[in-house]
């Protein structure tokens, strides 16, 4: 029986994007380096601050990041926004008495404050950023941590995602995985990974969720 929906936050129920551009633009003009192009800072999205600046640049981490969290906690949340949907699947999924958390690379912190400041917080019982496990996405710990807060096992939960590392990882926690185009992946590449569906909105998601709570898994798919 489905009892639990887990989320990732940046591309599946929120966009953050120019939030994060700026606040990296900011620390590379702190830091007097080039900045990188728009788009390869778009591209590694999704990924741990720590990670994803290895693929934007050599700067020492204990010298950039301090600069892009300042930036981002004071200017984050007048660029962060709900994708359409987020707060009526959030609303209906809760409605229907199924138990609600995240599973973010985003830093819990950062995830709280923005998800309060769009009027969401509330809605989430586990919360769970790179503070929470030793391996990120698409290592299954995220989800892992998000069950066992919850309460659930693998088999009474959905995870919803947008990347490729969000379908593996559900995948390998053994949960039922639903992908979203949303975000930072094609519709090309996440069907590749085979989640058991792929859907270009939120409400779809809902639509598709709650016909879960009364239709087997085993059913939907004969």
């Amino acid at each position: 029986m489905l009892r639990a929906v887990i989320f990732d936050l940046d591309g599946t129920l929120i966009d953050s994007t120019e939030a994060i551009v700026a606040s990296m633009f900011h620390m590379f003009d702190v830091m007097e380096r080039t900045r990188p192009l728009r788009q390869a800072i778009i591209d590694s999205i999704g990924h741990p601050l720590e990670v994803q600046l290895t693929y934007l640049t050599d700067c020492p981490p204990a010298h950039c990041i301090p600069i892009y969290r300042r930036h981002y906690a004071e200017h984050s949340a007048a660029q962060t926004f709900l994708l359409p949907g987020a707060r009526e699947t959030l609303e209906a999924l809760q409605a229907a008495g199924l138990r609600l958390a995240f599973a973010t690379s985003k830093s819990r912190i950062s995830a709280e404050m923005l998800l309060e400041h769009l009027g969401v917080l509330h809605f989430f019982e586990a919360r769970i950023g790179p503070e929470e496990v030793q391996h990120t996405k698409p290592h299954p710990e995220a989800v892992l941590r998000a069950l066992e807060a919850l309460e659930v096992g693998p088999n009474e939960a959905i995870f919803v995602g947008d990347m490729h590392f969000d379908v593996l990882a559900g995948a390998a926690a053994g949960v039922r995985t639903l992908a979203l185009t949303t975000g930072y992946a094609t519709r090309r590449e996440l069907e590749a990974l085979q989640p058991e569906a792929v859907f270009d909105s939120l409400l779809e998601v809902r639509d598709y969720v709650m016909a879960s709570i009364k239709t087997p898994a085993i059913l939907q798919k004969l």
